[in-house]
């Protein structure tokens, strides 16, 4: 039985001192998978769950109350396919790793939006000048809405590079279709809302007294135009099905070689010499 370590010794000794050698697992029992094949299924299995959990999330999370379950669904989906995310190649491993961190950009890009919308808001009510309250508090919403824009760009690439390498070209056309679809409506939202933002807070605060007639009636249109997303949610749950059907049926990742471990080990086996 060929030696691996045997091996790479003797290579050492007739060529010198080599540069470090890739981790090496220790082979397997007989009849047991071998360390190395163990932790790479555990890594195939948390992704083809994180992928189940994805589309279950990606499904739900649009309606209301509900989203929150599938917000949640979504998190834990995520953090499984971080997890197994080595075991289907360099490329998946490194877009993954771009998205996460494109995914924080877009939060933190969100977590500012909301600071200059409070910060204006307040500043507009601190002044207690009525004629200029409307114009700032205006101004503020479309700030918040223009802000939702750039974290819908910035997530939504996050969004298609978490599985695109898991994809084919079917899949890819849906990621990108999803990415354009959610970045279309919020540009559709800001278009329609936003003219009409200036006009619903004069007349709440036209009076000297608040009025919240107005802007409910502003926030009953933005939660309609909200159910359009519903369109790219479908379309990136249908490619996240793509992908979690391609690992289900073991169609990736391909079989591979353990690290350290030459393709081939073992002479091909040899009969007794023929007779002469």
């Amino acid at each position: 039985m060929f030696c691996v370590n045997c091996g790479s010794a003797l290579s050492a000794g007739a060529g010198g001192a080599s540069a470090a050698a890739a981790p090496m697992y220790p082979p397997a029992m007989p009849g047991l998978p071998s360390a190395w094949d163990a932790d790479r299924r555990k890594q195939i299995d948390r992704t083809k769950t994180g992928l189940l959990l994805l589309l279950i999330g990606g499904l739900i999370s649009w309606i209301p109350i509900v989203g929150i379950l599938g917000g949640l669904l979504l998190l834990i989906g995520a953090i499984l396919v971080i997890l197994g995310r080595k075991a289907f190649g360099s490329t998946h491993a490194r877009n993954v790793v771009i998205a996460i961190v494109l995914f924080f950009v877009g939060i933190i890009i969100g977590i500012i939006t909301g600071v200059l919308f409070a910060a204006a808001v307040f500043s507009a009510i601190a002044s207690q000048n009525q004629a200029a309250l409307g114009a700032a508090l205006a101004s503020a919403f479309n700030t918040i809405l223009i802000g939702a824009i750039i974290a819908a760009v910035v997530g939504g690439i996050a969004s298609v590079l978490f599985t695109y390498a898991l994809q084919k070209q079917t899949g890819k056309m849906l990621l990108w279709a999803g990415y354009v679809a959610n970045l279309a409506i919020s540009i559709a939202i800001l278009a329609i809302i936003g003219p009409l933002v200036s006009n619903a807070i004069n007349q709440a605060t036209s009076g000297g007294t608040y009025n919240p007639a107005p802007i409910n009636a502003l926030q009953g249109q933005l939660n309609g135009l909200g159910y359009l997303s519903v369109i790219p949610a479908l379309l990136f749950a249908a490619a996240t099905y793509l992908a979690w059907s391609r690992v289900s049926h073991g169609e990736i990742p391909p079989p591979t070689t353990p690290p350290g471990m030459p393709m081939s080990t073992m002479p091909p086996p040899s009969g007794p010499s023929p007779p002469r």
